[in-house]
């Protein structure tokens, strides 16, 4: 089969458990760091999936890449080739198909519960959960595009995963994480956390060091549980295109 094209933007934001999880069941992938300058493909034919990533940028930045990755975008949603985004990812999918990315309210940094919305793709996509513990780490928010099913809201951010066509899905949250990735972000951006230099105290949802890393491997070992719930479920398109030209 085509292989799955992967988008990173960041050096410290890789597949993490989606790599894991398309290792595992044998799905080719393919990863495209555009944090090293590689380039967009000219379209998407050479690829079963759509894949992105989170990353520091935003999607209204004046970036070079960005509106030919939106282009990509439109035209694997043309083409009913399935498309998942983690944070950005999830924003760059929802700007692509005429949503907005705004500043959030409130800052989500650290685990966060959140609630599936009672609708019948809510249930399909992430497995008949009550509530869900996210792991966040993000300044802006996301519409949900023209079309789309919002499926998971938290407290302090209402737009946390929609879903496209039955095909596609965008989080806010990363449910990529691995316990080595929480490590290191940590470590990258300590003055981002509660009691760092640029935390906003005034933010409730902003987590301590100490807070994130409580029970980190159960709640990893939680949180990848049910991603793979999700990736299996956006995988199964992989398999099976509808309506590809």
């Amino acid at each position: 089969m085509k292989p799955v094209m992967i988008v990173q933007f960041s050096a410290s934001e890789g597949p993490g458990h989606l790599g894991d999880y398309l290792v595992n069941e044998h799905i080719p992938f393919q990863v495209l760091r555009i944090d090293r300058g590689e380039a967009l493909p000219a379209d998407i034919h050479a690829y079963s999936g759509l894949a992105m990533m989170g990353g520091p940028m935003s999607v209204n930045d004046d970036l070079p890449w960005i509106p030919p990755l939106l282009a990509l975008i439109r035209e694997a949603v043309a083409r009913r080739i399935p498309v998942i985004g983690h944070c950005l990812g999830g924003q760059m999918l929802a700007k692509a198909m005429g949503g907005e990315v705004t500043d959030s309210r409130f800052t989500e940094i650290g685990w966060v519960r959140a609630w599936p919305e009672a609708v019948p793709q809510a249930a399909e996509w992430l497995g008949g959960h009550a509530a869900l513990d996210l792991f966040q780490w993000h300044y802006q928010t996301f519409s949900i595009p023209p079309g789309a099913v919002r499926i998971l809201r938290s407290e302090h951010c209402a737009n946390q995963a929609y879903v496209l066509d039955d095909l596609h899905i965008g989080f806010q949250c990363h449910i990529e994480m691995k316990a080595e990735m929480v490590r290191e972000w940590c470590g990258i951006s300590p003055e981002e956390l509660k009691g760092g230099s640029d935390a906003d105290p005034a933010q409730p949802m902003i987590q301590s060091a100490a807070e994130i890393m409580h029970d980190l491997d159960a709640r990893i070992a939680t949180l990848n549980q049910w991603a793979g719930h999700v990736y299996a479920r956006w995988a199964k398109s992989l398999f099976n295109p509808q309506g590809m030209t």
